[in-house]
């Protein structure tokens, strides 16, 4: 039995709104850097109230201005910020009936310098809500808290027309492996390209929910990320760098020893020179033992835009396929099978008024050239993704280019057309695509003596004889399994596969030599004499096909042939 796993990653649409009305109570803010006064695009300006609370917040637009509207009568603040500089706020104002507010604001770059820090090995002490000056993980939480606040905020505004690509694939327990996947394509203005569930709701009924016998899984988002339920209940820590660009890690986990529902459990990365948040990677923690696996988790990245807005251009999620069996106890137990891995892809995006802004670099691919045993470029081989049915031929030069595929391992497989008539189709090889990279193969086709020789590899054969091998097919072209093959020559008539020149193997009731085909048709001989007439037939439920008569030089390694049934 499988129990399937269904998703958090429902992807929705929603028409942009229109301009809001502008009220009589405006406050109009202008957020300047302190090097020549130039206008700060994207920084976070934040109407606050009295007692530090959040009233609403926008981000500055190409001239560095913030405006707010239909201000209720009060004292305010204004708060900016913005990643590497230091926050700024106002003093505090008055808005009066029908008042208009303009304020300037000035951010100083800050003194956070990420690049060359080195976690030690505990890492410190994981601190929920991380404050403090001075404090490393406080600053980097600073900075990582700045992109999701812009995140959440662009989310909200819905001001983008999307392109995306949204992708279901099945993977390999062991190897990752592509083994099938779906793809599917999206355009239109979005609030967001994914949606989570509200943070209360995740803390207190788990990122993985029971529906029934299915289990739905969640991601946070930045909204989820930035809410006191989950700053409350989650601790931060410095996180030693495991990659190449040397990113500085802030991890996260549940606190607490024991919890009665699913948490996740990850690590924010954030550039080391502009402090800007790259990805967020995260894993499920408290989930059932049998599903629990470093596997099981998923990623968001973000990406900051030309105009100071950010969006999450890729995002995915792998969960288990869980399936029972039967121990030599009897006892039924549940065990991964496979994975299921969902996501999409920001493929392009454009503001409201059509322009681009800039293709996303999110697909990448396989390329490479063809080549028979010799060496020499091949034409016309098939060449296609396992679980996909995106194909392609290779050219004159050999050459091939498979294109728009996500990050993940694939098998590809080659097929020369002669030689998948004769029933044999190699198996295919593995290839890891990297996103916005082509990953280059380079492929050989066998000869037919090749194919022969491993098909019989391993099988003891009278010296001198020769190989047989082929397929058997219906009229329409398609394999037949489980066919029975009878071959007979002048002078012979044996049964099984033993010597054949040896007397005692011959019996009266023996029709020939005889094997059956594989689910995919294929049949083999492995030593039949060289140089005389031999006779084929394929026969299956009363059906056959023509007798088929060939003969084999003894210089050859052997031969390929089709049967074909009559009918069936």
């Amino acid at each position: 039995m499988i129990r399937s796993s269904r998703l958090l990653f429902a992807v929705t649409a929603a028409l942009l709104a229109g301009p809001a009305s502008v009220s009589a109570q405006t406050v109009l803010v202008r957020v300047i850097d302190d090097d020549g006064g130039r206008p700060m695009v994207g920084a976070v300006a934040s109407l606050m109230n009295p007692a530090g609370q959040l009233v609403t917040n926008t981000l500055t637009d190409e001239r560095g201005r913030a405006l707010f509207t239909e201000i209720p009568l009060g004292t305010y603040t204004v708060r900016a910020e913005m990643i590497g500089k230091s926050t700024a706020e106002t003093d505090a104002f008055e808005i009066t009936e029908n008042s208009t507010v303009s304020r300037d604001l000035m951010l100083e770059s800050s003194a956070i310098i990420l690049e060359g820090i080195e976690v030690a090995a505990d890492a410190g002490r994981c601190q929920v809500r991380p404050g403090g000056e001075g404090l490393l993980v406080a600053a980097v939480w600073e900075e990582a808290r700045k992109a999701l606040s812009a995140a959440s905020i662009t989310d909200q505004v819905g001001a983008y027309r999307y392109e995306l690509m949204s992708y279901d694939r099945q993977l390999d327990r062991q190897s990752g492996t592509v083994l099938s996947e779906e793809q599917r394509r999206q355009e239109g203005y979005m609030t967001t390209p994914f949606e989570s569930r509200p943070a209360e709701d995740l803390i207190e009924n788990g990122f993985v929910q029971r529906d029934g016998r299915d289990f739905l899984y969640y991601a946070p988002d930045a909204s989820v990320l930035l809410s006191d339920a989950f700053l409350d209940t989650h601790c931060f820590k410095m996180v030693a760098s495991r990659n190449e660009e040397g990113l500085v890690g802030l991890g996260f986990e549940p606190t607490g020893d024991e919890k009665s529902v699913p948490d996740i459990q990850g690590t924010m990365w954030l550039h080391p020179e502009t402090a800007e948040l790259q990805w967020l990677e995260y894993q499920y923690a408290y989930l059932e033992a049998e599903m629990t696996s470093e596997l099981v988790g998923g990623r968001v990245d973000f990406e900051k835009m030309p105009n100071g807005t950010w969006i999450v251009p890729e995002w995915w999620i792998r969960m288990p396929i869980m399936e029972n069996q039967t121990g030599f106890d009897r006892r039924v137990r549940s065990y991964i099978a496979q994975y299921h891995q969902t996501g999409g892809l920001v493929l392009e995006v454009r503001e409201a008024g059509g322009r681009s802004l800039g293709q996303r670099a999110e697909t990448g691919g396989i390329e490479g050239i063809v080549r028979d045993s010799l060496g020499v470029p091949k034409r016309g081989v098939r060449i296609g993704v396992v679980g996909s049915n995106q194909e392609v031929y290779s050219n004159a030069e050999g050459a091939y280019s498979i294109t728009g595929l996500t990050a993940g391992r694939y098998q590809v497989r080659f097929i020369d057309a002669q030689l998948e008539d004769m029933g044999y189709i190699p198996n295919p090889v593995e290839r890891d695509v990297i996103r916005g990279e082509m990953a280059f193969l380079e492929f050989f086709t066998p000869s037919m003596g090749d194919v022969l020789l491993e098909a019989c590899e391993g099988v003891e054969r009278e010296r001198g004889s020769v190989l047989l091998a082929g397929s058997v097919i219906d009229r329409r072209d398609r394999p037949v399994a489980n066919a029975q093959v009878q071959i007979t020559w002048e002078g012979y008539s044996a049964a099984g596969g033993g010597n054949l020149e040896r007397i005692r193997d011959l019996t009266e009731s023996t029709s020939g030599f005889s094997t059956v085909t594989n689910q995919s048709g294929f049949f083999k001989f492995c030593g039949v004499p060289a140089g005389r007439r031999l006779t084929l037939q394929a026969n299956v439920e009363n059906a056959r096909s023509d007798e088929v008569g060939l003969t084999i030089p003894g210089g050859q390694t052997g031969r390929m042939t089709v049967l074909t049934i009559n009918a069936r």
